[in-house]
Formats: structure tokens, C-alpha cells, sequence
């Protein structure tokens, strides 16, 4: 037996005549992750464990430190809350990245501030493809 996931999009919307719009499949699983990882724990009243956290990391340093915590942020998020998906891998980064350059103030651009989140993930019913999820962030100056 299978069965058509459906759900609401991220951000929610409604058509011309006022209806709510639906979405059917992956794109479901895409919108739930989003609101997953944009969810600060005991903003959902009924479930206030739900949700990463994530929206702390943005006044802090965008360091390696920051980048091991938003990962392991993700992780736990996802194997409590989204057993429908397997995680095949997560990437954060940021404009730190390029050796070639010193990291004095004067040298960084807007970019540098952004934490990008990618994840690549796959419904274990269907893993004929990879989706990617890519979540910018951003950071302290």
C-alpha cells in the first residue's frame, strides 16, 4: 500500500479564492524540514521540544564552533522529529572558507556573515534521487 504525502507549503499561502494551497510528495517533506530548522524549541505550544534552535547561531561569531553547532543542532532536530527522511550528508559553511585571504574586518563582505546550511536528503520509500535542502543564515558582523 502506498500513500501520497500532502501538506501545506513553507510559507504558508492561500490562491485567488482564498483557499489554502496544498502540495503533494517530496516537496512536503522539503516545506516540514524548512519549518523544522526555522522553529526555536517552545515556539510550538503543543510541541515544545519541537525545532533546532537554530535562530541563536545568529548573534554569535561565525566560527567553527558555530558551524559544529548548528550541525549537531540539525542532526538531533532530524532524528527526532523527521523520521521520513534519511540524511545523507550536511554541510555548513561560510565565506571563511577561502584560505587564500587574511581574515581582518576590512577584508570580509556581506557573504562572510551568511551560515549556509546545505542538506541532502532522500525519502527511504523513494530513493531514486537526492533532494537538497540549502538554508542561508546569517551571522554577527
Amino acid at each position: 500500500m502506498s500513500f501520497i504525502l500532502k501538506g501545506a507549503p513553507y510559507p504558508i499561502s492561500k490562491n485567488s479564492l482564498g483557499y489554502l494551497f496544498s502540495q503533494e510528495g517530496i516537496s512536503t517533506l522539503k516545506s516540514d524540514l524548512i519549518q523544522l530548522l526555522l522553529t526555536n524549541p517552545t515556539e510550538r505550544v503543543m510541541l515544545p521540544n519541537y525545532g533546532t534552535g537554530l535562530r541563536k547561531l545568529l548573534f554569535k561569531p561565525n566560527d567553527e564552533y558555530v558551524r559544529m553547532e548548528a550541525e549537531n543542532l540539525i542532526k538531533k532536530a532530524i532524528t527526532l522529529w523527521e523520521p521520513r527522511i534519511v540524511v545523507s550528508q550536511i554541510e555548513i559553511s561560510n565565506g571563511y572558507n577561502d584560505s587564500t585571504r587574511t581574515q581582518n574586518e576590512s577584508e570580509l563582505n556581506d557573504n562572510d556573515h551568511v551560515l549556509k546550511i546545505l542538506i541532502k536528503f532522500f525519502d527511504p520509500s523513494n530513493i531514486s534521487y537526492v533532494e537538497v535542502l540549502v538554508l542561508e543564515l546569517p551571522t554577527e558582523r
